[in-house]
């Protein structure tokens, strides 16, 4: 019995897709509350896309400024996770300057345990995810 690699998880709130054999992309959901459970569920969900390989991701917030629950942004949501095991590098496209604020503050008190870089545009991301082949 073989055990196929889902392509597309959706989440309550971001759909995850696998694009070839290394890269997957969350797109996070318009008007979606970032909360712990939330981004658990995308993180597993990006796990399960890599089936055991180190994937480059690209995180797509929403065109609309994040709304967050306030212990969201005080939890290391990588810390207790083998982040190297399934992300090889993570871009975050951010779309607006609140959300890229929000970011880069968060990144700023729990450092991502892979490379990770922030972006406003897609098309930069993707050209840095590149890079990191």
């Amino acid at each position: 019995m073989t055990t196929s690699i889902p392509t597309r998880l959706d989440t309550p709130i971001a759909v995850a897709e696998r694009f070839g054999d290394d890269r997957v992309e969350v797109r996070m959901k318009p008007g979606a509350t970032l909360t712990i459970a939330g981004i658990a569920a995308f993180i597993e969900a990006r796990q399960q896309l890599a089936a055991g390989v180190p994937m480059r991701a690209m995180i797509v917030m929403p065109e609309d400024e994040v709304d967050f629950d306030m212990s969201m942004i005080t939890t290391d949501h990588y810390e207790s996770r083998p982040m190297a095991d399934f992300s090889k590098a993570i871009a975050w496209v951010t779309r607006n300057d609140h959300n890229d604020r929000f970011c880069r503050l968060y990144f700023a008190y729990f450092p991502s345990p892979v490379p990770c870089g922030i972006f406003l545009e897609e098309k930069e991301a993707l050209a840095w995810l590149e890079t990191m082949r």
